[in-house]
């Protein structure tokens, strides 16, 4: 009880942030319609050419169009805040890669090192042959990112996509028994700051250096914001994070998301950042809604389906199946 009256205290004290949200929210129900639109052009199509079992294939469109429009709307987001041009083929790509990417890495089985080789050849953009069908639709995707893009991304980026990969599988370690907190930050860190830096990279073609620390800063941030939201199914599964331990909670993210409102304000300037933190409360709040009242979560997953704006706002299913436990003798 005293945790949860801690919470509901952080997200008053954010409102700050709030200020903002009517723009956000009227930016991002413009965007759904071309969002979903583009969804169904682009990577639908990708989906229905690659995977033959029906089943497999219903799951992983599912899975893949909430998570387009997620990080889609995020992604126009950071567009509208930098002065940049829109793509919204290359923002439901980067969506989906992002969702099946994950999926495939962590699965929940045992390390497989020839599958986190082929990974990693696509991730350092070498000869890359998938091993699975599921790997030939994210090589399938992750080169439509490539035809779409408007400009060559920052070398960053490129350096971001190792960085990445090799997080990915070091945060197997998270299943261990006993990790370390040290390493735990580590992982949270190298992967939030490396995806978010790589999105951001794919929507504006440089960085300056401290919009880069702030990128990756805001990265670190969101994915202790994911791992809340997972804390409870994260223990079931015997993973630790930094949350599922007790060593960070809601408060202390919602303080590192409040500490960025004047870094957003200074390197883009006021009115351009105000709808930014408002889209960032929102993340703060539908997190809380998630772990807190998850019962909203299950009553919206149907109709999410056939709803873009219940989509956005569903927490969504994992795109491929957790892998079966190890038979024991």
């Amino acid at each position: 009880m005293q945790q949860r009256v801690a919470e509901v205290g952080a997200l008053v004290r954010s409102l700050r942030l709030a200020v903002g949200l009517p723009a956000a929210a009227r930016a991002a129900y413009r965007s759904l319609p071309a969002l979903t639109e583009t969804y169904e052009q682009v990577v639908a199509p990708l989906v229905a050419e690659t995977l033959a079992d029906p089943l497999e294939r219903a799951r992983v469109d599912g899975s893949l169009r909430v998570m387009s429009v997620k990080f889609g709307l995020a992604m126009l987001s950071y567009a509208r805040l930098t002065g940049h041009r829109p793509q919204p083929a290359v923002a439901v790509l980067a969506g989906a890669v992002t969702r099946l990417y994950d999926d495939l890495i962590d699965g929940g089985g045992p390390a497989d090192s020839a599958a986190d080789a082929r990974l990693g050849d696509l991730m350092s953009n070498r000869p890359f042959v998938p091993g699975t069908a599921a790997e030939l639709l994210l090589g399938r995707l992750v080169y439509g990112i490539e035809r779409q893009l408007a400009h060559r991304p920052d070398e960053s980026v490129f350096m971001a996509l190792v960085s990445l990969h090799e997080y990915q599988v070091l945060s197997r370690r998270q299943r261990e028994p006993d990790v370390p907190l040290d390493a735990l930050e580590k992982i949270t860190r190298g992967k939030g700051a490396a995806a978010h830096l790589i999105l951001c990279g794919l929507v504006k073609p440089r960085l300056e250096p401290a919009e880069r620390e702030l990128v990756m800063d805001l990265g670190e941030t969101l994915q202790s914001l994911d791992d809340y939201m997972d804390a409870e199914l994260d223990r079931g599964n015997g993973v630790t994070t930094p949350v599922s331990c007790g060593a960070l909670t809601l408060p202390g993210i919602a303080r590192r998301l409040r500490a960025a409102r004047p870094r957003l304000a200074a390197v883009h300037g006021s009115r351009a950042a105000r709808p930014y933190c408002g889209m960032l409360y929102f993340l703060l709040l539908q997190a809380w809604v998630s772990r807190r009242l998850p019962v909203l979560g299950r009553l919206a997953r149907r109709p999410a389906r056939r709803s873009a704006v219940l989509a956005f706002l569903s927490r969504g299913e994992d795109a491929l199946p957790p892998a079966a436990p190890e038979a024991t003798s």
